[in-house]
């Protein structure tokens, strides 16, 4: 279990810092003891937090006490932390994703809703909404930044961010503090200080110069000390005594009641209160100023009150207040700049109240009271106003009559009916057509005000008009998780309850012609993939690398045919260096399926492609084909279409992604271990390959989902996404405890690729100098000449550079290379760890500033040479997660090393002897490993790789007779055997 990372900001004196700390869960709580603060049992050591700090500058570790709830209620506890500034943390919580990479650390929620803060900070300063102020502190005057009125659109996300925060985030105490006397702030004051705290720390950064004062003469010495202490150049407090200081500070927070809503002495708000037209369903609102006074409850003061008493206290209980008429014209220009509906009332001598429209009133429900609220002027709603009322629907579904649910798509009308409700009131149809007609958005209903968007409700209408009694799956789909509620009958129910369920979708009986045996899991993956492919639902497996998605796959190929679903062909597509493997995965695996490779330069042209398709039931190409034969595979009749590594589909913009999306095909599948590789959008496009329209247009997508999740955490957005595309998406790793008890403790594969032009002209040449110096020697010479040529043709299968040693760019010339690349990616995409076996030092050498620069993170080297105190220290770095890959000679790693971190291996060339590979394998599994251990074994198809492959796959269990500890055993084959293995094979 990773250790959870907790952080909150902590006030403390004029500012304050940044605390981080952690509990680890898997030491003994243990009694607590005393009724004092003693060090908490679970608390994890400081030190352990360092790895997310890496370049963090002015971090020191800290003791704070913490006052977690517990049966007694609060108890508090020392934890030793992490404290850092606020310009540190501010910049640092910006992108937690990257400080937690690779550390085995993960940010909890308190991080998160931090990091939220720390991005409206930023977005605040950029747009200049801190203004300097001067305070009056233990008898000083001090330089400070302070947050302005917040503008409408911040308003609302301080509300979130104060629903949001963690209550961990305020039981910190202050180290200066005693935690029995502690009162925390409420999470909204905590929230403010940090914004105030992390902007002036930031201003002082970012001013490189003070700016020169243009002030009247009396108060420019005070000016510019103020001036030069707010860019950070003097501390904060100005000289005491200060000439000009008063009434510089007099003036400041004179311009700052208008400027920031300060509010004086007088202990009044001004406030708004809004009255609806008397007892009609047209006319004018009015906004009325009032005053409120700070009592539990607050007494309320008519704006007319403080005008009659201009000059005279106000008395109200036993409080006076004087001046009142001062506060309302204080406050009326921030409050009008924060709602310009206002604004008439600032060039009114008397000023009580102001008559407004329906769109005025609801961009004051919308934004406009949000924002005044936010910035302390209270607003009073009429008691029976029903806010943001939208119209909700219930669906119905029901098969229509002599509709079977046998090889149904999502254009299928079924039956609908509906119920509508207005808030939580049950509506008629007739009443929403009677409120879509007024085209209002304020209507009077049933005797109260309701707010209604009238866009939405002819939108809804129009729905309602357009899908009155029939409704296409496919829009059902998409409309049903906003619904208030959806029910259905017959198979359309079965559907429905299964899409969410998918736990309850039947078993189905592996396909007769499947060759081999499907593990638990995957028979349930593939009775879903069944299952969907029957509705002609699209449909996204993404299970882990290495849990057979392939297997899933093939099985449903063979299924529906054998279910006489379909006569027509499957176009399966793939990038080139898979087109080998699942032509081979085919054969082994469903035999009785006629296989056809549209690749390369002797492929089918369109009407070739169009006469041979049909007589096949899988036809194989590239994603780079999809676009330069669009025409050609859009003319043939598929069954569907399936996308292997699918995250090819991530960009929407590239030309095979638009191809293949629009190529007919009553079905679609799509295969990643990496739905999401950078950002929401590759999900979307994803999507939009699979079921066209369901998560709405790209610019619906990133304002719906995308910015709301990625940028500020929204729960509420990630659960709505999670609705509308989590039915469609089979998700399985393996820690899964369904899947765990499935899996071998090592699991092991042959990733099978294919040679690149240049790799396949070097091999042969190769070759045929190995054969000729073959014939021409004997005895040790041949045995020499023999082993030299194999070493070499081993070269080639890694990379053209290992064998010729050139410096040129390693990228594209190997086949092998660029699969292993592929397959990291998505370990590391897993925040998995991996091992790199080859038994070329030199190359190794270049492999690693190689994958380091394509996947973006350290990678680790260790040969023959590597002195053994750096060795220890590679060790140790690995095993505490400082880098995810370590790439390792085969010698040097094959022994004596616990690297216990790693659950993949990687053996990117055969020793050719299974007791070596193991030794090398055991480095990962062995005793300390937690996790199932996933090995991958990169062969060359047509090579001596996979022909050596073969042979040690059908003796393993008796290799140690059959095979030397040595390779000298290939050394002594007659010259047709050693030509029989070597040649390279033609597909």
């Amino acid at each position: 279990m990773s250790l959870s990372v907790q952080g909150s900001f902590v006030p403390h004196g004029a500012g304050g810092f940044f605390y981080l700390w952690a509990l680890d869960p898997a030491l003994a709580p243990g009694p607590a003891k005393g009724r004092g603060s003693g060090p908490h049992p679970q608390a994890a050591a400081a030190d352990r937090l360092y790895p997310v700090l890496k370049g963090i500058p002015y971090v020191h570790g800290v003791t704070c006490v913490i006052r977690l709830p517990g049966p007694a209620g609060l108890k508090a506890a020392k934890v030793p932390g992490i404290a850092m500034s606020a310009t540190a943390a501010a910049q640092w919580l910006l992108d937690l994703d990257a400080a937690f990479a690779g550390t085995g650390l993960a940010p909890a929620r308190s991080l998160r809703a931090w990091s939220g803060a720390a991005k409206l900070l930023l977005e605040l300063l950029g747009r200049g909404r801190f203004v300097p102020v001067l305070r009056a502190e233990a008898g000083c005057l001090a330089a400070a930044w302070a947050a302005a009125a917040p503008a409408l659109e911040d308003a609302t996300r301080l509300a979130r961010l104060e629903e949001t925060l963690p209550e961990v985030c305020r039981a910190i105490v202050p180290p200066d503090r005693d935690h029995k006397a502690y009162r925390p702030p409420t999470s909204g004051a905590l929230l403010r200080r940090f914004l105030e705290v992390g902007a002036e720390a930031l201003a002082r950064l970012f001013l490189t110069e003070a700016p020169v004062p243009l002030i009247d003469k009396g108060t420019r010495a005070a000016a510019a000390y103020w001036l030069t202490a707010l860019a950070g150049h003097s501390g904060r407090d100005l000289p005491p005594a200060l000439p000009g200081g008063a009434d510089l500070y007099a003036g400041v927070d004179q311009w700052a009641a208008s400027s920031l809503g300060v509010r004086g002495h007088a202990g009044l708000r001004t406030g708004l209160r809004l009255v609806p037209p008397a007892g009609t369903e047209s006319g004018d609102w009015e906004l009325q100023l009032i005053l409120q006074t700070g009592d539990d409850p607050p007494v309320d003061i008519p704006a007319e009150a403080a005008w009659a008493a201009m000059g005279r206290d106000i008395r109200v209980g036993d409080h006076r207040y004087s001046h009142a008429e001062q506060r309302l014209l204080a406050d009326l220009p921030v409050m009008a700049r924060l709602f310009t509906p206002l604004e008439p009332l600032r060039v009114e001598a008397a000023p009580t109240g102001v008559a407004v429209g329906e769109e005025a009133v609801v961009a004051l429900l919308q934004e406009g009271a949000p924002a005044l609220q936010q910035a302390g002027f209270p607003v009073q709603l009429p008691a029976g106003l029903v806010r943001s009322a939208a119209i909700q629907a219930r669906m119905h579904l029901a098969p229509p009559a002599g509709v079977t649910d046998s090889q149904l798509g999502l254009s299928q009308l079924v039956d609908v009916k509906w119920d509508l409700a207005l808030g939580d009131a049950d509506v008629s149809l007739e009443e929403v057509q009677r409120l879509a007609r007024l085209r209002r958005p304020l209507v009077l209903h049933r005797g109260n005000w309701v707010q209604v968007d009238p866009e939405s409700l002819a939108a809804a209408m129009r729905h309602l008009d357009r899908y009155r009694e029939k409704i296409d799956l496919a829009t059902a789909l998409r409309l049903a998780p906003d619904l208030k509620e959806t029910t259905a009958e017959g198979w359309v129910a079965g559907l429905l309850t299964r899409l969410q369920e998918p736990a309850r979708i039947e078993p189905v009986v592996t396909p007769a012609g499947f060759s081999g045996t499907l593990r638990p899991y995957q028979q349930r993956g593939f009775a879903w993939l069944a299952f969907l492919r029957r509705y002609g639902v699209g449909a996204c497996l993404a299970d882990d690398m290495g849990l057979g998605k392939t297997v899933q796959v093939i099985a449903l190929l063979l299924h529906e045919r054998e279910q006489g679903w379909t006569a027509n062909p499957t176009l399966l597509v793939c990038p080139v260096s898979l087109v080998g493997n699942w032509r081979r995965e085919l054969a082994k695996f469903a035999p009785g399926l006629k296989v056809l490779i549209h690749h390369g330069a002797g492929r089918a042209e369109a009407e070739g492609l169009a006469a041979a398709a049909p007589a096949h039931d899988v036809v194989i190409t590239t994603y780079a084909l999809c676009a330069r034969d669009e025409a050609a595979l859009a003319a043939v009749e598929w069954a569907g279409v399936v996308a292997d590594e699918a995250q090819n589909l991530k960009n929407p913009a590239t030309r095979h992604t638009q191809a293949l999306r629009r190529i007919p095909a009553p079905y679609r599948i799509a295969m990643t271990g990496t739905p999401v590789e950078n950002h929401l959008g590759d999900l979307w496009s994803l999507f939009q390959f699979l079921t066209p329209g369901l998560l709405g247009g790209p610019e619906e997508f990133r304002r719906q989902y995308a910015i709301p999740i990625e940028r500020y955490r929204d729960a509420e957005a990630a659960a709505r996404l999670r609705r509308h595309a989590g039915p469609l998406i089979l998700r399985r790793v393996k820690t899964d405890p369904a899947i765990v008890d499935d899996l071998p403790e090592k699991q092991e594969n042959s990733v099978v690729t294919n040679l690149t032009l240049e790799q396949a002209s070097l091999y042969e040449a190769v070759v045929q100098e190995t054969l000729e110096r073959a014939e021409s020697a004997a005895g040790i010479a041949r045995h020499g000449a023999v082993l030299s040529g194999l070493t070499r043709l081993k070269q080639v299968c890694n990379h053209p550079a290992a064998l010729t040693g050139d410096g040129g760019p390693l990228a594209g010339r190997s086949g092998k290379l660029d699969r292993l690349t592929e397959m990291l990616a998505e370990v590391l995409a897993e925040g998995d760890q991996a091992l790199i076996f080859t038994q070329f030092a030199t190359f190794g050498g270049r492999l690693r500033p190689y994958l380091q620069r394509h996947l973006g993170c350290e990678v680790l080297f260790m040969d023959g040479s590597t002195p053994q105190k750096e060795r220890d220290q590679l060790v140790t770095r690995f095993q505490a997660g400082e880098a995810p890959v370590f790439l390792l000679s085969l010698k040097v790693g094959g022994v004596g090393l616990n690297l216990t971190a790693a659950n993949h291996v990687f053996h990117f060339d055969r020793w050719w002897n299974p007791a070596v590979e193991d030794q090398a394998t055991d480095r990962a599994f062995r005793i300390g490993q937690t996790k199932k251990v996933m090995v991958h074994k990169l062969v060359t198809a047509g090579t001596l790789e996979e022909r050596i492959d073969r042979l040690l796959a059908g003796k393993r269990e008796l290799s140690a007779q059959v095979v030397d500890t040595s390779e000298a055993w290939l050394s002594n084959l007659s010259n047709a055997d050693l030509q029989s293995l070597i040649t390279l094979a033609r597909e």
